[in-house]
């Protein structure tokens, strides 16, 4: 839980909001590469990944055989027929495509150790981009990837982040770290310190979730039933049982929660959301949000019991909390 007093996360959440911020953020990276990568992918995710061109990029759950979300993840499009994989879980990722490649003609790998990335967040974020790559890239369009270079070292650029900004994610060698986290230093933008201001303070308030959230509901439950492409060719794995959940109707909903005291005491993962006494779902997240000032987190509770605008309460303290739409600001 992050405090309201602390004021180099509150320094570092404003820089994002308001100017720019740059942190160094490495996601797990898994490289998939062979003729038969683009078709074991489309099989893999429920997004249509075959139908994104090279040199872009989408965003896509992946799921088990009962249908429900076991990561969540980006596909990028770096060649004909070569796939990165941006995920919080490569190794988990590795040993799923080994046991559902069957004989698909694809190698693969967990490169995370040999790339770093660097994200480059706010509104400001375009100009800071354009002056320390060797090509412009603010105009890149969202989710579109560009080759170029930084402090003379070969880039590969994403137009995207995890702020809900504006933004953009520079992956290079690990080689090659000093020089681009150099680079942007030079550049007198805030290099951000905290940890949870980034990874979960300021997606909160704009209503992005990590996978540990999402985990085991239902691209429906989760309010990514935009991702799911039941009309793309082929199958892919969970679709029966995803289908039939979703024309069962879903149980579960995913949803915001706000703290409605003055209060900043731990809330922890999966504390028992109440109401009336009852348990009606899990909090599956709760931190203080410095754009919107106050305390705010996700849970998955009854859809039935908990329509938007239900109070309930939250742990052992019995926090008070009110059901809202998962996003802030």
């Amino acid at each position: 839980m992050l405090f309201k007093e602390d004021e180099v996360a509150r320094a570092d959440a404003m820089a994002v909001r308001k100017d720019t911020g740059w942190f160094r953020w490495t996601h797990d990276t898994v490289e998939v590469k062979g003729p038969d990568a683009t078709g074991l992918l489309d099989r893999l995710l429920v997004n249509t990944v075959a139908a994104c061109p090279v040199g872009r990029e989408r965003y896509t759950t992946m799921l088990n055989e009962d249908g429900l979300i076991i990561d969540d993840l980006m596909a990028m499009h770096l060649d004909e027929d070569h796939w990165w994989l941006s995920t919080l879980y490569g190794p988990h990722m590795v040993r799923w495509i080994d046991a559902h490649k069957g004989d698909a003609d694809v190698t693969y790998e967990d490169i995370t150790p040999s790339v770093d990335m660097y994200s480059v967040q706010g509104p400001t974020s375009g100009e800071v981009m354009d002056a320390v790559c060797a090509d412009p890239v603010s105009g890149l369009r969202r989710f579109e990837l560009a080759r170029t270079k930084v402090a003379e070292r070969d880039v590969l650029v994403d137009r995207g982040g995890f702020t809900g900004e504006l933004g953009f994610e520079v992956y290079c060698s690990r080689a090659d770290s000093d020089a681009v986290a150099a680079a942007l230093r030079a550049t007198g933008k805030r290099e951000l310190q905290t940890l949870e201001v980034y990874v979960r303070s300021l997606p909160i308030e704009k209503g992005m979730a990590l996978r540990q959230d999402y985990h085991l509901l239902t691209p429906f439950e989760a309010n990514l039933g935009w991702s799911v492409h039941f009309d793309k060719k082929g199958d892919f794995v969970g679709r029966e049982a995803l289908e039939a959940s979703h024309a069962a109707g879903e149980r579960r909903a995913f949803v915001g929660v706000e703290i409605e005291r003055e209060s900043y005491e731990d809330i922890a993962q999966n504390e028992i959301v109440y109401k009336r006494g009852v348990p009606v779902g899990r909090c599956r997240q709760m931190i203080y949000g410095y754009t919107v000032d106050k305390n705010i987190g996700f849970a998955i509770v009854d859809r039935e019991k908990c329509p938007l605008g239900t109070r309930v309460t939250i742990g052992t303290n019995d926090s008070p909390a009110v059901i809202v739409e998962p996003t802030w600001c």
